[in-house]
């Protein structure tokens, strides 16, 4: 995971520019018109007097040494400039050293234009793949230029391991952070800047699969200039070449400050969560404490009051837990259901796909989900050993970028609703749910096999729609 660090540009001494070999920024250098020429009339000066010196031994083929010509100067100069000099060098070659003998005809007229044609189509295929190459060599010079920019904007570290964690070569930047000098950090000896306790981490998986996942990890890394452990991000990611040997490139970035401010923010919320737990049973202690006894509506009161300050605290502990400000449905359900779960678990089925709700959206809806079961217990389907209820919920896309939230509370087997007089604490709560929503609506119907509330309303798309919803049958599972 990790290893030698990859020097920059400017600290690697006798490399080309952003690691281009010398022999890539030689043939792509920017050249002037008269450079390019030079180059054009220096190979066919070259390949003229290589006839001449060879022409006592070699005949009958005297195109054929201005071949390399037109090759090198399509690799140095472009395509348009191999074009020139194969039209220069043919009938340069023709005129100095007669006509090509390579094919024979009827008679010497079409001896040579076949022969010319030939020459002239295999010229053309060079200076056309010599002219791909050039392309392709410049087009992987531009993507790592381009990689090593991003690196810099992004204040990254890069650096490589064989598939064994060795370091094989001094690396400038990890001396600059770590202050060891090389040869101490060859091979595994850099492990002795990394943290005892995160070592353990950073070793590569030595085997075959162990190389094709990418890893991340937190460490602490000895950082010479503050004369302390500070924290990085490490991800590595496993490359094979073509004969199948393995290494890790590795990004190092710095987390110092980001990791301490977290740790101090998950102790706070830690903390956060103890106090209100403890206020919580504070207030239902007193509640319970300060009530008369042998008086039916005040035991009728404090039993309501316990119930909603619990179902308020369960939700805010959701909240804090996932250090977030929205709640996920089915995880608040659970929490708000729990007093009621404990014997009556197989009669409450929750059912939907995963839900985030806004914190305020899932404070309410904890409350009236509450308010809901304590009405089945006492007067729905809750009230009578064969009565169930189920709670689904849903989201279907309506509109381009919009989606509309749909949960349902509906009861089974119990006594027949009975619609009240007047709306009481409870419906209204019921129906305060959706308030800080767009479109919010609440329905409810007095169906005569039990009580079925709807609430419905249009949020802004999180992401493509599931497949199909998860069912959760067994709210206890």
């Amino acid at each position: 995971m990790a290893g030698r660090l990859a020097e920059n540009a400017s600290q690697a001494p006798g490399a080309g520019q952003f690691g281009i070999s010398h022999l890539e920024s030689f043939l792509l250098r920017r050249r002037t018109h008269p450079e390019k020429i030079a180059w054009l009339l220096g190979a066919l000066a070259a390949a003229t007097l290589a006839r001449f010196a060879v022409g006592a031994v070699v005949t009958g083929i005297p195109l054929l040494f201005y071949l390399p010509a037109v090759l090198i100067v399509t690799l140095v100069a472009g395509w348009r400039y191999g074009i020139v000099s194969l039209a220069i060098a043919t009938p340069l070659g023709m005129a100095l050293f007669g006509q090509p003998t390579l094919f024979t005809g009827p008679s010497p007229v079409q001896t040579a234009m076949v022969t010319l044609t030939v020459w002239v189509i295999i010229c053309g295929v060079i200076v056309a793949m010599v002219h791909f190459v050039r392309v392709a060599l410049n087009g992987a010079r531009y993507n790592e230029t381009r990689f090593r920019k991003l690196l810099d904007a992004v204040s990254t570290i890069v650096w490589t391991t064989d598939r064994e964690g060795r370091v094989l070569s001094p690396q400038p930047l990890w001396t600059e952070i770590t202050g060891m000098a090389w040869p101490d950090y060859a091979g595994h000896g850099w492990l002795k800047a990394i943290h005892p306790e995160d070592q353990a981490r950073l070793r590569p998986n030595h085997t075959e699969p162990g190389m094709q996942y990418d890893a991340d990890t937190e460490l602490r890394v000895w950082h010479a200039a503050s004369a302390d452990w500070r924290w990085y991000h490490a991800r590595a990611v496993p490359v094979r070449n073509l004969t199948g040997q393995g290494e890790w490139i590795t990004a190092l970035r710095e987390i110092h400050d980001q990791k301490l401010s977290r740790d101090q923010r998950d102790l706070v919320i830690a903390e956060l969560r103890h106090r209100m737990k403890n206020l919580v049973a504070i207030i239902d202690a007193l509640a319970k404490g300060s009530r008369q006894r042998d008086e039916p509506a005040m035991e009728d009161f404090i039993k309501k009051f316990s119930g909603r300050l619990h179902a308020l605290g369960a939700a805010a502990d959701l909240v804090l837990a996932g250090s977030r400000v929205s709640i996920e449905c089915h995880a608040l359900l659970r929490a708000t259901l729990a007093p009621f779960l404990e014997e009556k678990s197989q009669r409450i089925g929750l059912e939907g796909r995963e839900l985030q709700l806004s914190e305020q959206t899932g404070g309410t809806l904890g409350l009236a989900i509450h308010e809901m079961a304590t009405n089945a217990l006492k007067y729905g389907a809750l009230s009578v050993p064969g009565g169930t209820v189920s709670v689904r919920w849903s989201v279907a896309p309506c509109g381009e970028g919009s989606e509309r939230v749909t949960i349902e509370w509906k009861e089974h087997g119990g006594p027949r609703p009975v619609p009240p007089n007047r709306e009481g604490f409870g419906t209204r709560l019921i129906r305060s749910v959706p308030s800080r929503e767009r479109e919010g609506d609440v329905a409810i119907e007095y169906q005569p096999d039990g009580l079925y509330y709807r609430i419905t309303f249009v949020r802004t798309a999180e992401g493509p729609p599931a497949a199909e919803p998860k069912p959760v049958l067994d709210a206890a599972e």
